[in-house]
């Protein structure tokens, strides 16, 4: 299953994605570091699969950013970390089972998500 992802999403990396709609974020901004983790994983997974170590980093360290943010986010509810996990664990699985169906949708989504989270 990963790698029907991985092909599926190099092969659109190669495609300009011009004229596509894009992909928006939820309206819960308590939300955002959990839908962008996810996609910043699947990218880094992408990334690795394709033998491109310095972006796979990148959104590997992106991810873990956004991993912080969401444990606080928890914390803040008085949730534990393992809670924030498993949830942002469900927001990855949901994004590869849409990527599967529609890469250049997770594509677009991800390049939503690196302006919302630049560095």
């Amino acid at each position: 299953m990963v790698r029907a992802i991985v092909l599926l999403l190099i092969g659109t990396l190669a495609t300009p994605s011009y004229g596509q709609s894009p992909a928006e974020l939820g309206p819960n901004t308590n939300e955002h570091p959990f839908q962008c983790g996810a996609a910043f994983a699947i990218m880094a997974k992408v990334y690795q699969e394709a033998g491109d170590a310095n972006k796979a980093g990148d959104y590997q360290t992106k991810f873990d950013k956004l991993a912080v943010q969401a444990e606080g986010i928890f914390e803040q509810s008085h949730r534990p970390k393992s809670d924030a996990q498993a949830y942002m664990q469900k927001h990855v699985d949901s994004l590869a089972a849409i990527a599967e169906k529609d890469a250049a949708l997770v594509i677009n989504f991800a390049r939503r998500c690196d302006q919302r989270f630049p560095g």
